[in-house]
């Protein structure tokens, strides 16, 4: 991969610098061991895929670079591992998800690392507007079949995350047909599209997306270790202790969390010596009633409710303030995920017509309705509690 002197310009940068030192994904390294790599080398695949895309599309110079620098730049804001904390973004800060950080730091308005920021001086200088290179990356850009690079349903950012997490894991399902996917995307009037013959590549792909939620970002240990990090944080949060954090790198923020004692740090110190609560109960969405899904949802979507809960079920068992967590995984939910989009891309057919791909093969449609993942709650907690909290846990939730 060589890179060109303006783009090592932004490389070079120490808010580009900084995703060194965030994972990819998040604590997913406690269950598969390989899976240390980080945003970096991520931002530099997708921007990489998304200068093999231009040539294959064959687009105008400044547009070419134009979508090189959004993807080289769409992961700037992210926070210490990755999605994982990306729930309290919309709770307590003025930021909604990392990409509206993103955004903001390369148009020049928030700071993210301790000097100034001269991304947008760096691509000024480039002859690029900032504001320009932000609504890519926010997928908000006037031009569909540009943005559709960055933020469509087949991106540059998905094919390089299915394909780096597929190999850092050594998930066999996440496994692409790379080199196809890149050739058979055209551009027919102004929408990124799938030519016909490469509908076997793009199914290989939602194939391999579904399974990869299944088996590794919606992997029962991670979420259950994730969730420990988020009542830590929260806790921090809630008692005035810990600033800024969406700023931090993962080392940084794992320091601030240890050095505070307590709650906090006995949670880092049980994630550091993978002691992490068990799952006690998981709850598949056939084993609930209508009004009990709907139950769920309401925790799902108020964490002050779903604190309420994990508190009263501590109690109710003897255990510990944050010795009882509830994870929430609701089906109709999931595609809201950041990194879950829905299948509507579109294919060009041999007669020049073109149809949504769910109604040219019949996997598309399957995939969509495929439960992703098989869970909808988990309830964690230290094994001497496991059994106490089976007991009780359907009382307490939907009383």
């Amino acid at each position: 991969m060589k890179i060109p002197e303006e783009v090592m310009k932004l490389v070079e940068t120490p808010e580009f610098q900084r995703l060194r030192c965030i994972k990819q994904l998040g604590l997913a390294n406690l269950v598969y061991p390989g899976a240390n790599h980080t945003r970096f080398e991520h931002s530099l695949g997708t921007w990489y895929l998304a200068r093999r895309l231009s040539l294959e599309l064959e687009l105008q110079e400044e547009e070419a670079m134009l979508i090189q620098l959004a993807a080289l730049l769409h992961d700037i804001g992210h926070g210490p591992f990755s999605h994982t904390l990306e729930r309290i973004y919309r709770e307590r800060l003025e930021f909604s998800d990392h990409m509206e950080v993103s955004r903001s730091v390369v148009e020049g308005k928030i700071e993210i690392c301790e000097v100034p920021n001269e991304l947008p001086d760096i691509l000024n200088n480039l002859g690029f507007d900032p504001k320009e290179i932000g609504e890519l990356i926010a997928g908000t850009h006037g031009k569909k079949y540009l943005r559709m690079v960055i933020h469509g349903d087949i991106d540059v950012d998905q094919l390089d995350y299915l394909s780096r997490d597929a190999h850092y894991t050594g998930v066999a399902h996440g496994i692409i047909d790379l080199e196809r996917l890149l050739t058979v995307m055209k551009v027919i009037d102004g929408e990124l599209v799938i030519d016909e013959k490469g509908i076997e590549a793009v199914e290989g792909m939602l194939v391999a997306r579904s399974l990869m939620y299944s088996r590794v970002y919606f992997h029962r240990t991670v979420k259950i270790a994730e969730g420990m990090l988020i009542r830590a944080v929260e806790y921090a949060l809630d008692e005035g202790e810990l600033e800024d954090f969406w700023k931090m790198t993962d080392d940084r923020l794992v320091v601030e969390l240890e050095d505070l004692g307590g709650y906090p740090g006995d949670i880092i110190r049980r994630i550091r010596q993978r002691r992490l609560f068990k799952a006690a109960v998981v709850v598949s969405p056939e084993d609930l009633t209508s009004e009990e899904k709907r139950a769920l949802t309401s925790l799902y979507r108020s964490s002050k409710k779903r604190r309420e809960k994990e508190l009263e079920l501590a109690d109710r068992i003897g255990a510990k303030e944050g010795e009882v967590i509830l994870e929430l995984s609701i089906p109709e939910l999931i595609l809201s995920e950041p990194r879950l989009k829905q299948v509507e891309v579109n294919v060009v057919l041999k007669d020049g017509t073109v149809e949504p791909i769910a109604k040219v093969t019949p996997l598309a449609s399957a995939i969509k309705r495929r439960q992703t993942p098989r869970w909808i709650l988990i309830i964690a907690t230290p094994k001497e509690h496991i059994m106490k909290v089976r007991e009780i846990w359907r009382n307490v939730i939907f009383d």
